[in-house]
């Protein structure tokens, strides 16, 4: 077998194979004799169906298994033999690999090869702090907050009304140009988290206040992300009808402190402050290797792989549909909105894709590794956050060949971290 390599640019190469046809008929009849020994047919014994008869049967399969073994001969030799770092190969469709009788099998296939760079300096990288102090006002919103949470909503007796902090059950409609445009049922609706499209004031305000059967309305803009693209932009009429309005009961102190575990208010101040302590923290860790990693990506510029890229490309493109269907936008508009946004989605996964080789470079060079025991923490770790078996994760991650991505994150996630503990960390 003949191989040839010829790299059409830095992040391709086209490999060109010819085996002779005696060797491909040589490959093909022990393919086919392979068979006959493993198959079971009627009116023979195992192991003695004539290879004429596997061959009028199973034929085209075992042709085109035998061209699949001489690419990946080809594949193989051509990587060792020139030194590739590849990262894939254009998808072929056997079957459309023709073989002219007597002709010898002569194919040609690109593969996308691994940027090539130097790396630039990577550690004492600096960055400005921001981490601030828990303010006494933080703690106390807090606190507060966890208080709304745990509340339990108590229906409103007929003339009462609807407290700032408060909930109601309610009827939704929108009409704009005499048209009803949107119509809601059932929906629980806060004064403290106003719609789409209404000033959040001018909405607690309103709702504040409300008793049962009240209908408030408000002149609204049609939100840019309508289904209806003529309709965005334009004014209308948002009437809010309340069915059922309900306050909200606090818990007593007592089991508010069973939440941390403790049996005293300075207690549960205490451990509330150092809980958000140490969220700020994990906060601007995550700010500073954010602002390391991007700007190094911005010091680079080399050549991507046009194949990884462009099917990096077509998937967030197909993303967006996906998220599009979800939000309820005709099918028809989808290619719109997609055009709309594919020099932003080009330019966010051109940088992706940087990354992605950037990461992995310092990772070899520093011997940052994913270990087995990595991926079984990250998997027990998302199993406990979607209430699942961990052994169901696994199985759907096995499944769907999502492990590749998950080593992929946390290689990032490690680098991340060694550029911040590398970094040079300034005060403001």
């Amino acid at each position: 077998m003949q191989v040839s390599v010829d790299k059409s640019g830095p992040c391709e190469a086209t490999v060109t194979f010819s085996v002779p046809r005696s060797d491909f008929d040589r490959e093909y009849q022990a393919a086919l004799k392979s068979g006959a020994k493993n198959l079971t047919m009627k009116g023979f014994r195992p192991g003695k169906v004539p290879t004429k008869i596997v061959e009028r049967e199973h034929g085209p399969e075992v042709h085109q298994k035998a061209i699949e073994h001489f690419m990946g001969q080809a594949y193989d030799q051509a990587v060792k033999d020139n030194d590739l770092h590849p990262i894939g190969h254009e998808r072929i469709q056997i079957e459309d690999i023709k073989m002219d009788e007597g002709k010898d099998l002569e194919h040609s296939f690109k593969v996308s090869l691994r940027p090539e760079f130097e790396l630039k300096e990577y550690k004492g990288l600096e960055v400005v702090s921001e981490l601030e102090p828990v303010l006494d006002q933080e703690l106390a919103d807090a606190i507060n907050d966890l208080r709304m949470q745990q509340s339990t909503p108590l229906a409103l007796a007929d003339g009462e009304e609807l407290p700032e902090d408060g909930q109601a059950m309610c009827n939704l409609s929108w009409e704009c140009d005499g048209e009803m445009i949107l119509e809601r049922e059932g929906l629980r609706l806060a004064p403290l988290a106003p719609i789409p499209g209404i000033d959040a004031d001018k909405f607690k305000e309103a709702m504040t206040g409300s008793k049962n059967g009240d209908v408030v309305e408000f002149e609204i803009t049609v939100p840019d992300e309508f289904d209806k693209e003529e309709l965005r932009g334009k004014t209308a009429t948002s009437k809010i009808t309340i069915t059922e309005a309900f306050k909200m009961v606090p818990p007593a102190d007592e089991d508010i402190w069973k939440i941390l575990a403790v049996d005293s208010q300075e207690e549960f101040d205490k451990q509330a402050r150092q809980r958000l302590e140490t969220a700020k923290a994990q906060q601007e860790s995550n700010r500073q290797e954010t602002v390391l990693l991007e700007g190094l990506i911005d010091t680079y510029d080399f050549e991507l792989p046009a194949m990884m890229l462009d099917a990096q490309i077509e998937t967030r493109k197909n993303q967006l549909r996906h998220e599009l269907t979800q939000n309820g936008v005709p099918q028809d508009q989808h290619d719109a909105q997609v055009e709309e946004k594919s020099s932003e989605i080009v330019a966010a996964t051109e940088k992706a894709v940087r990354a992605l080789f950037l990461v992995n470079a310092i990772a070899e060079k520093e011997e940052i590794k994913v270990e087995e025991q990595d991926m079984a923490q990250e998997l027990q770790r998302i199993a406990q956050q979607h209430q699942a078996e961990f052994d169901q994760v696994v199985e759907h991650y096995r499944k769907n060949n999502l492990f590749q991505q998950v080593q992929i994150e946390l290689l990032e996630r490690k680098v991340r971290a060694f550029l911040r503990e590398n970094g040079k960390i300034t005060e403001p």
